[in-house]
């Protein structure tokens, strides 16, 4: 028998009247089975009516069920049902017991959940506390590092600062030294410039003096055409075959090889003429060289003879770097063209240093006033370029190097003239030591 059964026949027999008329006998079958059961089973109910046993489980059940009476125990439990049904979203639940399991049920997951969920929140708190543990332990060790940071700063701070105060104790002793050099070189710049003032001072003075002595010099210095104009010799006669005789001979200083200008006997020796010029060069009736030396002579053949002039007895001879009893002084500036091709040369120069050592001569380096002739080579060429030439480098150093190349030349020739040196260009050269002709072999 059921408990709605059990709860309906209680509500029939909850009358007194009602009791009054039910007996034991009256309960049959499943019912009474129960009821004995509970009976036995309950020491509360014994030797109560079967039918007290119902009334009093029907009161206990409204009691459970949360009233005193079956229709607020009714009330009740339909109103929780319907509470059920609302909080579990679920309106198919048929009866009180259906809605406590399943109440029961929703509890225990979410306890499950609750538990789960608490066992997580354990989880992340120790989580947190392993983080947060590491943390600190980071932070003590930041900590430590920025302690040790700021006493390496302050070591730091105190190392720069004795630097600093190191550098400016060395830059003041740097500029102690430079302002105490600077006051000696000062001193030196006085004491040299008093040196400098008195030094050109001098060189005025000796200035005038050398202007004063080159124009002794000149007064005493014979004149350049008496110089050149003096013979140094003379034809003694003549033979065939372009041979002639000289009146120099051993003892003499001459030598084979040795060249000589002849000039006309009646005409005389020309002058020096313009060094800076070919006009009016001193040539002669012919140019001769000795071949052999004899005591009092030296036989010679003629290696160049004018047109229309023959060389007769008495014709003077000039070779101006000879002389039998004095060696002159020649100074050989610039560079010369001896085989007159038009490029003047260094070498040149060489061979006419040569021909004056090898014809008794003597070559000085310096121009000075025991200088007694100057042989100048060919006057320096400015070579001529378009302005669109004259702007390539190349052109432009050419042109700068024949400017100061004419520069020293000039130079040269005005001290010589204002020391009254003779002067000879290359072929006044040539033919007053009679070479000219050889020269271009």
């Amino acid at each position: 028998m059921s408990i709605k059964t059990v709860w309906k026949s209680r509500k029939a027999n909850s009358n007194p009247v009602t009791r009054a008329f039910v007996s034991d006998a009256d309960l049959t079958g499943d019912l009474k089975t129960s009821l004995e059961a509970i009976q036995q089973g309950n020491e509360r109910y014994q030797g109560m009516k079967l039918i007290n046993v119902v009334i009093d489980q029907r009161d206990e059940l409204a009691r459970t069920v949360g009233g005193q009476t079956t229709s607020e125990a009714q009330a009740a439990a339909e109103s929780a049902l319907t509470a059920a049904k609302t909080a579990l979203n679920n309106p198919n639940l048929g009866n009180l017991a259906s809605a406590i399991n399943a109440l029961v049920a929703d509890l225990q997951a979410k306890q499950q959940q609750l538990e789960t969920s608490q066992a997580t929140q354990k989880r992340i708190q120790e989580q947190l506390a392993g983080l947060e543990k590491t943390l600190r332990t980071q932070l003590a060790a930041k900590d430590d590092d920025l302690a040790k940071a700021r006493a390496n700063v302050s070591s730091t701070e105190s190392g720069v600062a004795a630097y600093r105060a190191e550098k400016d104790r060395q830059v003041q002793e740097i500029q102690a030294r430079a302002d105490e050099a600077a006051r000696l070189a000062q001193e030196d710049m006085n004491r040299l410039q008093a040196q400098n003032q008195e030094l050109q001072t001098q060189i005025v003075r000796l200035q005038n003096t050398i202007a004063a002595i080159n124009n002794r010099l000149a007064t005493l210095r014979q004149p350049v055409d008496q110089i050149v104009k003096q013979a140094d010799g003379k034809i003694l006669r003549t033979s065939s075959d372009n041979i002639v005789y000289v009146n120099l001979g051993t003892g003499d200083q001459v030598v084979p090889g040795m060249s000589f200008e002849v000039y006309d006997r009646l005409q005389g020796i020309p002058s020096v003429g313009d060094p800076t010029t070919d006009d009016d060069l001193p040539k002669g009736k012919a140019s001769i060289e000795i071949l052999k030396v004899y005591p009092g002579s030296s036989e010679a053949r003629i290696v160049r003879q004018t047109p229309g002039m023959t060389v007769v007895e008495n014709d003077p001879i000039v070779n101006i770097v000879y002389d039998r009893a004095t060696k002159y002084n020649f100074y050989v500036y610039g560079k010369f063209d001896l085989d007159r091709n038009g490029q003047a040369t260094s070498p040149d120069a060489d061979v006419i240093k040569r021909l004056v050592t090898a014809w008794g001569g003597r070559v000085t380096d310096q121009l000075n006033v025991d200088t007694d002739f100057v042989v100048m080579g060919k006057v320096p060429q400015i070579p001529e370029f378009t302005p669109e030439e004259a702007e390539n480098p190349e052109n432009a150093f050419r042109i700068k190097q024949a400017q100061d190349e004419l520069a020293a030349y000039d130079e040269v020739l005005a001290k010589a003239q204002s020391m009254n040196i003779p002067i000879l260009n290359q072929n006044r050269f040539l033919y007053f030591t009679g070479y000219y002709e050889q020269s271009a072999r």
